[in-house]
């Protein structure tokens, strides 16, 4: 078996699966890598016959472990994965670990936590449903994402083995302003609010289980450092940037946009190929305004041909409240063209996969589905495009890639995926036909909470909560723009196009 590196939470599997590879190993020769994704400087490594600790920090590796509990070790040379982690924090840290201070006197059964015990359980706790303010709040996979990242920067990893009775206002502070050094200011102010609420959610949902009963927020006062004077005129850089990209970027920029993009993917083929998830996703953030992340996670089942309650030629898009920022469900009328986007995303997708694996391959449950991943993780077979990936293309259009140099979007205005809520804002607040509340109520900014009972009230629903006749004002007027504004350009109406991949293919 060749050697293998990967990223990945070490957990006990990971052990178990190391030590079957210790197991199975004819000799010394093969070696196989499990760095933690929490703490990045923890490292498990399957040589030969042993697997043992290691950390990597300041250019060199240092073994600090056994992880298989053999006979003949002495006390220390065995560690569990806890201990494996709280002695490579402290390593990386370059401290000691404190002496035992408790700040109040603790019940035997409540010993207080440590920071990594903090840091576990509140990573933990962002995997379920939480009741905030009288509501729900859904688990979101950016959230969490950030949070372990944040958690995994070494200054704040350091932190793990000391018990939160011990930690005090300067641990923290000097662990964020080492943040800051390393990463920047945006960093360090997220890094320290997520502190903030994980100390936050233990004092306030597990006090006696953590230990920290008789203690009060003391954390709360603690500020992120002020940014450096470089840093204040980056960020006043980037303010004035965006606001002279929001004010250039026009209707008719979009559109020259989706006409480069449309030649772009039109010319690309085989394993450059743009996939129909991502060319149709282009589109349909262009014409709907949509964040990325909702645009990705559209379902087809949520996607309704026909809008009962409006026009018969519209379909309507539907949003579950856990797949929203708002946290609630989101309803979206389609006009004709964009119905045809959805669908054509759907055409275009089946006969790639077609081609590619044989026309026995199930459907997808996504309308912007991935095509490339298909097959790659047996347990997870069907995923929908990544909201990185229509970032990705874009960036590929400009000639940001290894394989493209050429950027096709030089004579544009900045850009950036996120622009378009606000160059379709801006056009809209232009429009006397349209409410100014259609154009937020388009944006998904505001929305109210849908009734329990949705068959009852159902049409209520849609006038009331949804405001989808308002909705269909901003719809129309921005989809129609932008086409007529396209096809003025020289724009050829899109349409499926998918006839695999076109690879030269092997005559025997």
């Amino acid at each position: 078996m060749p050697n293998t590196s990967e990223r990945t939470d070490i957990v006990k599997d990971v052990v178990k699966k190391a030590a079957a590879l210790a197991a199975a190993a004819p000799d010394a020769t093969e070696i196989n890598d499990f760095f933690d994704r929490r703490q990045p400087f923890l490292q498990l490594r399957q040589r030969g016959k042993t697997v043992h600790w290691y950390v990597r920090a300041k250019g060199r590796s240092q073994k600090i472990g056994n992880a298989l509990l053999e006979r003949g070790l002495t006390d220390g040379q065995y560690l569990s994965i806890k201990q494996a982690r709280d002695k490579a924090a402290l390593i990386y840290a370059g401290v000691e670990a404190p002496q035992p201070k408790l700040a109040v006197a603790l019940a035997p059964e409540h010993v207080a936590w440590t920071w990594g015990d903090i840091d576990r359980e509140y990573q933990n706790s962002l995997t379920e449903p939480r009741w905030i303010n009288n509501k729900i709040k859904y688990p979101k996979k950016t959230s969490r994402d950030d949070c372990r990242l944040a958690f995994g920067k070494p200054p704040i990893a350091g932190l793990s083995n000391i018990k939160v009775t011990d930690l005090k206002p300067r641990d923290i502070i000097l662990a964020i302003d080492a943040v800051h050094e390393a990463c920047g200011h945006r960093q360090c102010e997220k890094c320290l609010a997520y502190m903030k609420a994980a100390l936050n959610w233990a004092i306030s949902h597990k006090m006696l289980q953590s230990g920290m009963d008789g203690l009060i927020a003391w954390w709360e006062p603690i500020s992120a450092p002020a940014p450096t004077p470089a840093e204040m005129i980056e960020k006043d850089l980037r303010k004035k940037a965006l606001a002279k990209a929001k004010s250039e970027f026009s209707v008719d920029n979009m559109a020259a946009l989706l006409i480069e993009h449309e030649e772009f993917c039109a010319g690309k083929t085989a394993n450059e190929k743009i996939s129909p998830g991502i060319r149709w996703g282009f589109w349909w953030l262009a014409c709907t305004a949509n964040r990325r992340f909702s645009t990705t996670v559209l379902e087809r089942k949520n996607l309704h041909q026909i809008d009962e309650f409006g026009d018969q030629e519209w379909g309507r898009a539907e949003w579950p409240a856990e797949f929203m920022k708002s946290q609630a469900d989101f309803w979206l009328p389609l006009p004709p063209d964009l119905l045809h986007i959805a669908n054509s995303s759907i055409k275009d997708w089946r006969v790639l996969v077609s081609d590619e694996h044989g026309k026995g391959h199930g459907d997808s449950r996504w309308v912007f589905a991935s095509s490339r991943r298909i097959g790659r993780d047996d347990s997870n077979r069907d995923v929908s495009i990544f909201p990185s990936s229509l970032n990705a293309h874009l960036r590929n259009m400009r000639g940001l890639k290894q394989h493209n140099k050429t950027d096709k979007l030089k004579d544009l205005p900045a850009y950036w995926l996120h622009l378009t809520r606000a160059v379709s804002s801006n056009y809209l607040n232009k429009c006397p036909s349209v409410p100014k509340s259609a154009i937020s109520l388009m944006l998904a900014h505001s929305m109210t909470k849908a009734p329990d009972d949705m068959s009852r009230t159902t049409r209520e629903f849609y006038v009331t909560c949804q405001s989808m006749p308002e909705k269909s004002i901003a719809m129309r007027v921005w989809t129609e723009a932008l086409f007529a504004s396209y096809e003025k350009q020289g724009g050829k109406y899109p349409m499926p196009t998918e006839k695999g991949r076109l690879r030269k293919r092997n005559s025997d």
